[in-house]
């Protein structure tokens, strides 16, 4: 089942001002206007190689009372982002490293939130902090890193959107108003 939740959660980039604040590894990396899920744009990933990733230096803010720690390894929080693949097989696993620098970091795989497989189309990734690796000691008060690392069998086209943080272990803002806790039920949310 779906639930509304407002309030709980904070919008880190919804690519709708670009990916020039992203630098690209394996890949192309351009704004898309065709297909998105919130606002009218997204990042558009063609791959040229795999595992194929984007990155960015951006200032996110202060995190903590997400991540429930002020700096050292996060005891709380969940990041989420939208992907959406052509083919249900497009990629096998998504993973996240973020915090102050690429020198101090929480690494987390990414877990499919709201259903159990893949599909073709719009894909919810959410990413547990308490689950990830810390290396360092990254500042939840000025976080300014994260890098998405996507692995493939075969170089896909994909597309990002709307990547956020919420408070909790299981949930995250995510975009389309609702949060997505153990459905029954899922429809698919097509491309635009």
């Amino acid at each position: 089942m779906l639930f509304r939740s407002l309030g709980r959660g904070q919008q880190l980039d919804d690519f709708e001002g670009g990916v020039a604040s992203w630098t690209s590894f394996g890949n192309t990396l351009t704004s898309d206007s065709v297909t998105f899920l919130v606002g009218s744009k997204s990042a558009k990933m063609v791959a040229n190689s795999t595992p194929f990733s984007i990155s960015t230096t951006q200032s996110f803010g202060d995190l903590s009372a997400y991540s429930g720690a002020a700096s050292g390894a996060p005891i709380t929080g969940t990041l989420g982002i939208w992907v959406y693949l052509a083919a249900a097989t497009a990629i096998q696993s998504v993973s996240l490293k973020v915090g102050s620098s690429a020198s101090n970091y929480t690494q987390v795989s990414g877990v499919k939130g709201g259903y159990a497989s893949k599909i073709a189309g719009w894909n919810y990734y959410v990413f547990k902090l308490k689950d990830g690796s810390t290396v360092g000691n990254p500042n939840w008060t000025a976080v300014s890193y994260a890098f998405l690392n996507f692995v493939s069998s075969v170089p896909p086209t994909i597309y990002a959107d709307y990547f956020t943080i919420g408070k909790g272990d299981s949930i995250a803002l995510n975009g389309i108003g609702r949060r997505v806790e153990t459905p029954t039920a899922y429809v698919a949310v097509p491309a635009v």
